[in-house]
């Protein structure tokens, strides 16, 4: 968006108008363009997110059970509605857990007018399971579109205060698949009334003594596995042959995942008789039974099952269940199946339906996702099996082809955001083994670019961890290094930490000093950001001295500028002072010497850049007179370019700058313009860092209702999006009450 400004121009009468043009770009939010603002509200037409509803429909197909439902609705009943009240239905792989905790949920709907949630936490996944931080983050995102995640521990008391906020409307959630007591723990609601389904292989008996009610769930009972039986197949082919249905059930030992899997094989061959699928079942399992002593019946049952679907297949889509199967993505789409096992995108789409039709793999999604299309997953038991039919079949190099085909593929997408999104951000090499012959591509539309990132973030972690325990250190360092935007904009600490500490030691193994370099500088903002002074500190002087041996000035300038960034934030005044004037000038000689005018432009914008902070610094210093010519070289050099969010940002703290040099009038003025400003361009965290400054001029001034409403209008702007930036404005409006 470009505006010329209110332009002045005579009329009759001897009246002025004013006009105003805007033009070049969208805006989002409300626009604002006067000659003169006496006073300003900023209104925000309030955002109400949907509520979530995000358990999957229970099948038609679903059987039985009502035992267990009476008794886990007995025990609910006998629970007291001020607490959260957590059920755990365990038992094997396959049996129907989790499909029994959707049907819980589903029949107590009512009840818990707050919504449904939903997370996989990977207890039974060879990989690991899922992270506390990614759980919480996917709550908080579906309870308030927007949120970022930090660190587990900030979002676990997050999650809580946001969950106690609604008392009269309580939240149901299933948590699938939990690893301990410990997981589900950290991922209970806080207030009262919530229900919390869990779902485990294990009992997770140390939750017995926290009131939660736990349920073994065993096979079906033969009647009801003949009632299921017939419900798929239909009365007319059960009666033709009952002995054999019996002798099905017998062999899927009441196992709804292992009778899933006969059903679909009849389905497909309808004129087939069912001695036939019974005469192939027990082959399987006598060979099961056979060479593996160790198997349950229930197991057995399930093995056999996967084996006779996985011998139905044609070779390619074999290829394709074992490949995806052997892979660490935790979900997968078309466009990773196409990298992974060399397909066209469409041949990749037919094979999945394929899969998913045979029961081998589930549907995540029920429609097509804008960003990734059909996404899929595997049940545990299946991924188990299709690893265990790569193990025993993969041709040599096969299982390292497909790793690093799958990694290559996260690189190549993910390096293509990053250059999308932060086109700033140093380039550095990439290397592929087998670049993508179908990438994502975003087509400049930076919101999918970072949709993307945001929807694949628990792959792209797995993608690291597993590039850094197959040693491929090259790999490690260049994911890390791809996935700054999202760092950037989802200020995850967790993740932050790790894919860095990862990343930075890969680099060293690797001898690459820019690489090195720039991982141990990314990493120090992140620390910053989380407010670990002294470890930034001590990062961003080892870049500095980095950038000094290698004789790389513009790192110099870039880290000296950091450094001061990192004293401001810390309080340190005439420390970060130090620096950032140390910064300007090097910014400066550099700008004065480039070669062309993009990299002129690039400098003189980092100087500005510089001297926001420097503003900031002589505010602090009690120079206030300095502070406003500084942030008034600023602020013109950035509109020149055009920058307008980081012109906003001089605006903004120049209005605090006259406020302190007394010209309280003259700060309320330019506060009221730059939250025009920051409303106008839809940057919800400038502009409620906007009004909490202005809050503070008309504080200053003895504004205190008008001081208290921006106050609660900055936190209510917060409040989806930032817990620590809410928290502190509340320590504002605490103080000013208590005055």
């Amino acid at each position: 968006m470009t505006g010329t400004g209110p332009t002045e121009r005579p009329a009759a009468g001897g009246y002025r108008t004013v006009e105003n043009t805007m033009s070049g770009g969208t805006v989002h939010g409300p626009t604002i363009q006067a000659g003169t603002i006496d006073t300003l509200t900023i209104h925000q037409a309030p955002f109400v997110p949907p509520i979530p509803r995000q358990l999957r429909p229970v099948p038609p197909s679903f059987t039985d059970r009502t035992e267990d439902l009476d008794a886990m609705m007995a025990r609910l009943g006998s629970l007291p509605p001020y607490a959260v009240r957590v059920v755990v239905i365990s038992g094997t792989g396959g049996i129907g857990k989790s499909t029994l905790g959707s049907k819980v949920l589903h029949v107590l709907a009512d009840r818990f007018p707050g919504g449904q949630l939903y997370a996989d936490l990977r207890g039974d996944s060879a990989d690991g399971p899922a992270r506390t931080g990614d759980v919480l983050g996917q709550f908080l995102r579906a309870l308030r579109p927007g949120a970022h995640p930090t660190s587990a521990e900030e979002l676990g008391a997050w999650w809580r205060s946001a969950t106690a906020e609604h008392p009269n409307r309580p939240l149901a959630v299933l948590l699938d698949s939990a690893a301990s007591a410990e997981q589900v723990r950290a991922l209970l609601p806080g207030g009262g009334g919530h229900l919390v389904v869990v779902t485990s292989r294990e009992p997770l008996a140390d939750l017995a003594g926290e009131g939660a009610v736990l349920h073994r769930l065993g096979p079906l009972h033969p009647a009801a596995a003949r009632q299921y039986l017939t419900l798929c197949l239909g009365p007319q082919r059960i009666a033709r042959e009952p002995q054999a249905a019996d002798h099905i059930a017998q062999l899927s030992a009441g196992m709804p995942l292992a009778m899933a899997l006969a059903v679909q094989e009849l389905a497909a061959h309808p004129d087939r008789s069912l001695f036939d699928a019974t005469a192939a079942l027990s082959g399987n399992h006598a060979q099961l039974r056979a060479g593996r002593t160790t198997l349950t019946h229930q197991e057995a049952a399930i093995t056999a099952a996967l084996d006779h679907a996985y011998w139905a297949l044609r070779r390619d889509n074999a290829a394709v269940y074992r490949r995806m199967g052997a892979l660490f993505a935790l979900d997968f789409d078309a466009a990773l199946t196409a990298a992974v096992c060399d397909l066209t995108q469409p041949a990749a789409v037919a094979a999945l339906r394929v899969l998913h039709d045979a029961h081998l793999i589930e549907a995540v999604n029920d429609g097509e996702d804008p960003l990734r299309g059909r996404v899929y997953r595997f049940h545990d038991a299946a991924r188990a099996h299709a690893r265990q039919r790569t193990g025993a079949e993969a041709a040599a190099g096969e299982e390292d082809e497909t790793r690093r085909r799958g990694l290559d593929f996260y690189l190549a997408a993910a390096t293509a955001a990053e250059r999308l999104l932060t086109p700033a951000h140093r380039h550095l090499e990439r290397d592929y083994s087998y670049p993508p012959a179908e990438p994502v591509t975003f087509a400049d539309d930076h919101a999918t670019a970072l949709a993307w990132l945001e929807a694949q973030r628990h792959n792209l972690i797995a993608a690291i961890r597993t590039a850094a325990a197959a040693g491929i250190d090259t790999m490690v360092w260049q994911l890390a290094h791809a996935i700054w935007p999202l760092l950037r904009s989802s200020h995850d600490y967790d993740l932050w930490d790790e894919s860095h500490e990862l990343g930075l030691a890969a680099a060293v193994r690797c001898g690459n000093r820019s690489a090195e370099r720039e991982m141990l500088g990314t990493w120090a903002v992140g620390l910053r950001s989380a407010a670990r002074h002294d470890d930034a500190e001590r990062a961003f002087s080892r870049v500095l001295e980095m950038a000094r041996e290698d004789g790389d000035e513009r790192s110099e300038a870039q880290a000296l500028h950091e450094l001061g960034s990192v004293h401001l934030a810390a309080g340190r005044m005439e420390k970060a002072q130090g620096f950032l004037l140390q910064a300007r000038e090097r910014r400066v000689e550099l700008g004065a010497a480039a070669r062309d005018e993009r990299e002129q432009l690039a400098y003189c914008r980092g100087v500005a850049l510089t001297d926001i902070c420097l503003g900031q610094v002589l505010i602090g210093l009690g120079r206030s007179g300095e502070a406003i010519d500084t942030l008034t070289s600023a602020r013109d050099t950035l509109l020149q370019i055009p920058d307008p969010l980081d012109a906003g940002r001089a605006l903004a703290w120049r209005s605090r700058a006259h406020a302190e040099n007394g010209d309280l009038a003259k700060g309320e003025a330019e506060g009221r313009e730059a939250a025009a400003e920051f409303a106008t361009l839809g940057t919800p965290r400038w502009s409620a860092h906007s009004l909490e400054l202005l809050g503070q001029t008309l504080q200053a001034g003895g504004h205190r209702d008008q001081a208290r409403a921006l106050y609660q209008q900055a936190i209510r702007i917060y409040a989806p999006i930032s817990r620590r930036d809410e928290q502190r404005v509340r320590l504002h409006l605490a103080a000013l009450d208590q005055r």
